[in-house]
Order: structure tokens, then sequence, then C-alpha cells
């Protein structure tokens, strides 16, 4: 018996995919996200500004913009307004803002400003910032330490704050000590008021289509039965010949697609308070476009595959490389920019981001086109190449 299953394994390459190579691809996958995350290529993008009374201090901006963690965008916004939108339509991962003079305001001047759907990159900015204002700014944390004893103790005298001064001049020469001062950093979340509901639109969305992918791919290799019972032999005598059968099905995996990813959605809104209903037009379009191009790529890789076995196996590999590469089952901004950069290739980074885009961005319908059309370009192709291969098949 175990000749027979080493034999059974050896000559069926899907099997041997499945068993050999799928493992080693999603962990090298998972280590180059979590590696990054651990210090080795994650680079969070961001965005920086500053009022106009409150320029950002030429250490720290070169600093920030030289680090191997973060991606600076070029320039610096004038406005808090400016920077959050950047953050909210998903151009920036995480964003600071400078208020105020550092020295003059019992306020922490520097603001981290993020997406609830991203609070870990929050942390991590607030944490890298804090790290290099103590290393390339000392002296702002003794000015604010001077500031709140000045309040205690009812103000300085003259004398006193010329010695102050001096010695901040000697402290941010790097020739004077330090000590620990009230935060000068702050983090905010931008966006819409909506309590934890931006985490619920991503993962409602990524779970969706992950979902979908594997219902449509696992349903469609019924073609693959019925053509070699000959139920498709009978049916192309009719005056449709086999396109009524792939179109017939395409109809069926869409439909079944929305019932599914409406089931989902249905759990996070009367779980979660998701609002659903103020954009529900523009989620039955991304819903029914996603479903689409889900069918269109089942469709595809049941005409292609010679046995169900084989469709199944393949189904299994494409499913989980791409959501695992698309954002599925890790936020693509945790990973390294090269893997970001291959996750637009997958149709769960597209879906992703049109969900995320409608329920927590509050995008239009001119805003999604990219991510609709790209969708529906993948449903229609495959939807012909299901077409086309199928008739090939009948006249082999």
């Amino acid at each position: 018996m175990f000749r027979v299953m080493a034999l059974t394994v050896i000559r069926d390459r899907g099997s041997l995919a499945l068993a050999f190579v799928l493992p080693p691809v999603i962990f090298m996958i998972f280590a180059a996200i979590f590696a990054s995350v651990g210090g080795g290529d994650f680079r969070l993008q961001v965005a920086l500004g500053a009022s106009p009374d409150a320029p950002i201090p030429a250490r720290l901006e070169q600093a920030l913009r030289e680090d191997d963690s973060l991606r600076m965008l070029p320039g610096v916004s004038a406005s808090r307004e400016a920077i959050a939108e950047l953050i909210q339509k998903g151009r920036a991962d995480v964003g600071l803002f400078v208020k105020a003079p550092a020295a003059a305001d019992a306020e922490a001047p520097f603001i981290v400003l993020v997406d609830p759907g991203k609070l870990i990159a929050g942390s991590i900015m607030t944490g890298q910032l804090q790290r290099m204002i103590a290393s390339e700014l000392p002296e702002i944390a003794l000015a604010r330490t001077a500031i709140t004893v000045e309040q205690l103790a009812g103000g300085f005298t003259i004398e006193q704050k010329v010695r102050l001064d001096a010695a901040l001049v000697a402290v941010a020469e790097g020739n004077g000590a330090t000590s620990d001062s009230a935060p000068l950093v702050t983090t905010e979340q931008v966006g819409p008021s909506r309590g934890g509901t931006a985490a619920i639109a991503y993962y409602a969305g990524a779970v969706s289509i992950l979902f979908l992918l594997f219902s449509s791919l696992q349903s469609a290799a019924m073609l693959i039965e019925e053509r070699d019972t000959g139920i498709l032999d009978r049916i192309a005598v009719g005056p449709a010949g086999t396109d009524v059968v792939v179109i017939g099905k395409f109809l069926f995996l869409t439909v079944q697609g929305v019932v599914q990813v409406s089931l989902i959605f249905l759990a996070a809104v009367l779980l979660h308070d998701l609002e659903l209903a103020p954009r529900f037009g523009a989620w039955l379009l991304v819903t029914v476009t996603a479903s689409t191009a889900a069918a269109g790529l089942g469709l595809a890789v049941a005409s292609a595959c010679t046995s169900k076995l084989q469709a199944q196996t393949i189904s299994t590999f494409v499913v989980l490389v791409s959501s695992a590469l698309g954002g599925s089952m890790v936020p693509r901004f945790m990973m390294p920019p090269w893997l970001q950069d291959i996750g637009w290739f997958t149709p769960n980074a597209w879906t992703v981001e049109a969900y995320y885009g409608i329920l927590w961005r509050d995008e239009r319908l001119r805003e999604l086109l990219a991510e609709l059309s790209l969708l529906g370009l993948v449903a229609l192709v495959a939807l012909g190449a299901s077409i086309v291969v199928s008739r090939f098949r009948l006249s082999m």
C-alpha cells in the first residue's frame, strides 16, 4: 500500500505540486511579510505635513527621508486635511503633521494620522518618530519639560530663562544631558466616525473574494464531469452548442457568488454594525463584478483541465497564492513594496480595495473605475476563453 500510494502521488503532477510546491510557496510569502514587519523590508508610506507657523526641523525631516523603514511621499503638505485626504484615499499608510512650534505649545506638536483600518501602522510610526526625536532633536523634549516646570513654579526669572536657552543650545549641539518629558507625539484617527468598522469593512471584502474564488473554482469543476459523461456531446447537438452550458454555468456561479457575499456582509451588518444601506448600490455593483470575475476564472480553469482532480488541485493552488498576495489573509500595507506590487496582479487586491473604498473611504463610483474595469475585463476574457476551449475540446 505504501508503494501504491507513493506511485500514485509521483505520477500525479497535481498532487505533487499540492503536497510539495504549494507549502513552501505559501511559507515564502508569509515569511517575506512577517520578516519585513520584524525589521526587514517593511516600509510604511508616509505623508508629511506642517502648518505654516510650524516648519519641520531640517534634521528631523532628513532623518525621516533617510530612514529605510519609511517611504516618504515627496513634498510637505500645508494642512492636516490634505494629509488626511491622502490617507483616506489609500495613497499613504500613515501621516505626520506638525501643528505648532514645539517649544511653545502645551499640547503634543507632532500628530500621527492613521486610518482606523491600519492602526498598527500608526503605532509603528509613533515609535519611529519618538526614536528620531530622541536622537535628532533632544532639545525639544527638554524644552517641553522646562515649560511644565515653569507652569508649576509660577514662572522663571530672566536669568533662569537665559540659562535655560543656553542649556537647550548645548543639548541641540550634543553637549548637554536630556531628561524625560511630556509626550511629544499623539495619534489621531482620520476618516468617518463609525467606531471600529474600518477593519470589519476590510475583512468583509477580503473574506468575500477568498470564498468567491474557492466556490466558483470548485463548482465550475462540474463542467469536467459533464464533458466526461457525454452530457456536453448531447447538448452540443442543439442550436446553441456548448456555449449555452458555459454561459448558463457562468450566470449561476455569478448569482451564487452574490448570495454568498450577501450573507457575509449581512453578518457584518448585524453583528458589527457595518453601515451598508447608504452605499448599497455601489456595494451591489462591486459584488456583481467580483462574482463575474470569479465565475469566469473558475470556468476558464475547468475548461482547460482534463480531470476534476486536476481542476481541484489547480484551484487550491491559485486561490491560496492569490489570496496571500492580494490581501485576503494579511493586509497589503504590511507587505514589503515588491510584494505589494505583485499583489496588484490578483483579483483579491482589486476587490478588497473596491469594498474598502465604498464602505469606509466613501469613494464615488468614478473613483472605483480602475478596480471595476479590471474585474470586468477578467470576467469577459475568462468567459471568452472558456467558450473557445469548450468548443475546441468538443471538436477533438
